[in-house]
Parts: C-alpha cells; sequence; structure tokens
C-alpha cells in the first residue's frame, strides 16, 4: 500500500509555501516595476528628409490622468530629455472617471517645449465634456487635429501632421458622424503633397483605413500594450482587439507605411500591468543613407 508519512508530507506542504511565495513575489516584481516608465526610441529613415537633419518627434498616448511624480516632474523630465522637435498625443490623455489635473500638470510642463498636436480617445468622447476638453488643450497651446492636416516645417524639412477623430465621436458628440467618410474627404489630396506624412490615430486595428491614403508614418495608442506581456506573447488583451491582440504594441511595416503603437502611460492598480511598463515613444527621423 502506497502512502505518504508526515514527514514526506511537511516537506511536500514547504515545498508548496515556498513556491506560492516565489510566484507572489514575481508578480508583485513585475507589477512594481512597471510602474515606472519607459523610453522606447525607433530611428527612421525617409527620402523626404533631407541630408544632415533630422526630426526628434516625442509620442505619448493613454495617460488617463495617471501622475507621474510630484506634478508629473517624472514624465516631463523623461520628455524634455528626449528635446523633441514635436509631440504628438494619441488620445485618452484625459479619462472619464478621474480628474484632469494629470494632465493639466503634464500639459503645464511641457507647453512650449515644441509644437504640440493631439486627437482625441474614446474615453474623451465618453466623458461627456468634450468641449471643454478641447478648450482645455487649446489654452496650454495644444493643436487639436479632428480629421485634418496641417503642413509645417521642422530643421528645414516639410512635414505634414495629420489627425482624426475617435470614432465614439459618432456616439457621443455628432450623431451620423462617420469617421470613413471624414477621412476620405480630408486625405485623398495627400497624394499630390510630396512631403513627409504622419498620422496620429488614437485606434491601431483600423490600419487597413489608414493605409489606403499616402501616410509615410501612422501613430496609435488604445491597446496598453495588451496589458500583460510575456516573451511568447504581444499583449494578452486590447479594447476592440480582445484576447491575444494582432496589433498589441511596438513597430509594425506595411506595404506603404510604417505602424507604431504606443504601450501608454496609465497605471492603475485595479488592472495592474504585467511586463508591460508605461512608456514614452521617441521617433527619430533622418535622411536616407546615401
Amino acid at each position: 500500500m502506497w502512502y505518504i508519512n508526515k514527514q514526506e508530507t511537511k516537506l511536500i506542504m514547504k515545498k508548496k509555501a515556498i513556491f506560492t511565495i516565489f510566484l507572489i513575489a514575481a508578480a508583485v516584481y513585475l507589477i512594481i516595476s512597471c510602474s515606472s516608465i519607459s523610453v522606447k526610441t525607433y530611428n527612421l529613415t525617409s527620402p523626404y528628409i533631407k541630408e544632415h537633419t533630422s526630426i526628434t518627434i516625442v509620442m505619448l498616448s493613454d495617460l488617463h490622468n495617471t501622475i507621474h511624480g510630484k506634478d508629473q516632474i517624472t514624465l516631463i523630465e523623461k520628455i524634455k530629455n528626449q528635446n523633441p522637435d514635436l509631440i504628438l498625443l494619441c488620445g485618452d490623455f484625459i479619462s472619464d472617471i478621474t480628474k484632469i489635473r494629470g494632465t493639466q500638470a503634464l500639459l503645464s510642463g511641457i507647453s512650449g517645449l515644441a509644437p504640440i498636436y493631439y486627437v482625441t480617445g474614446n474615453h474623451e468622447h465618453r466623458s461627456g465634456n468634450i468641449n471643454k476638453i478641447r478648450e482645455e488643450l487649446d489654452s496650454y497651446g495644444v493643436i487639436i487635429l479632428s480629421d485634418n492636416y496641417v503642413s509645417i516645417e521642422i530643421n528645414n524639412n516639410e512635414i505634414i501632421i495629420a489627425g482624426i477623430e475617435d470614432p465614439f465621436k459618432a456616439i457621443y458628440e455628432t450623431p451620423g458622424y462617420n469617421q470613413y467618410e471624414s477621412m476620405e474627404e480630408a486625405f485623398r489630396e495627400l497624394d499630390e503633397i510630396k512631403a513627409y506624412k504622419i498620422l496620429i490615430a488614437h485606434r491601431p486595428e483600423r490600419i487597413e483605413i489608414y493605409k489606403r491614403y499616402s501616410f509615410d508614418l501612422v501613430l496609435s495608442g488604445h491597446t496598453h500594450g495588451g496589458q500583460v506581456r510575456f516573451p511568447f506573447i504581444n499583449g494578452l488583451i486590447a479594447p476592440h482587439q480582445g484576447l491575444f491582440p494582432k496589433y498589441g504594441g511596438g513597430l509594425y511595416e506595411h506595404e506603404n507605411l510604417t505602424h507604431i503603437i504606443g504601450r501608454g502611460l496609465s497605471v492603475n492598480p485595479l488592472l495592474p500591468r504585467i511586463g508591460n511598463p508605461p512608456e514614452l515613444v521617441v521617433v527619430i527621423l533622418e535622411a536616407e543613407k546615401q
């Protein structure tokens, strides 16, 4: 008859306890380590960028009013350290359930550092205060793009910056709004413009629509990096994509453009990040190597 004596039982229980403590400690470490901001840099080249020049872009998304350090000093310093020529905000800065203080502190700290452009995310529309949010951003000198584009010059290079509204605009602000139709009206003439073209669009899963136009670079957020990341998966779950999202975060090369998805800056103790720290994205544009 098979049996386990008391000594063996105690040994098994001890091993189980040690293993459980190890798992808890590992989980706590992963969660705590994912509260500090990482900086992810992408180096891109283009024939539209002149020799011996470069453009540094900082892209931020999905802050949800999270505060990183007193008065956002941690995030502000990381942005300043990049010496950006351009700052692009890809939506969901203002949560529909928290106060606006985190966004106000950030914009106060970076206003005047570089031109700042912004597009809405789903949470700004869900807040029910979209017009007040636009007024608040405008007060800090942020340029709001709403299914339109602007042409600017940076370091002697012409750059087109386009932005689209989040499709939740149709639910919470303008019934009948159609993002596809609005984009067609706004961007169909872009083929004729010979310049580097950037689209900031909150939702990455609509990339097949963005690819219809002559953008060189699309910047998105929304996924929060898939919330949980392991070496073998690029995100566990993302809004509007579900489990194991195709576009969790990072760089995706398509036939006619580059798509970069930021992992966002929000930190929520009720929905902890695991293996997936909040992220500040830096894109450095340079001339093609001759």
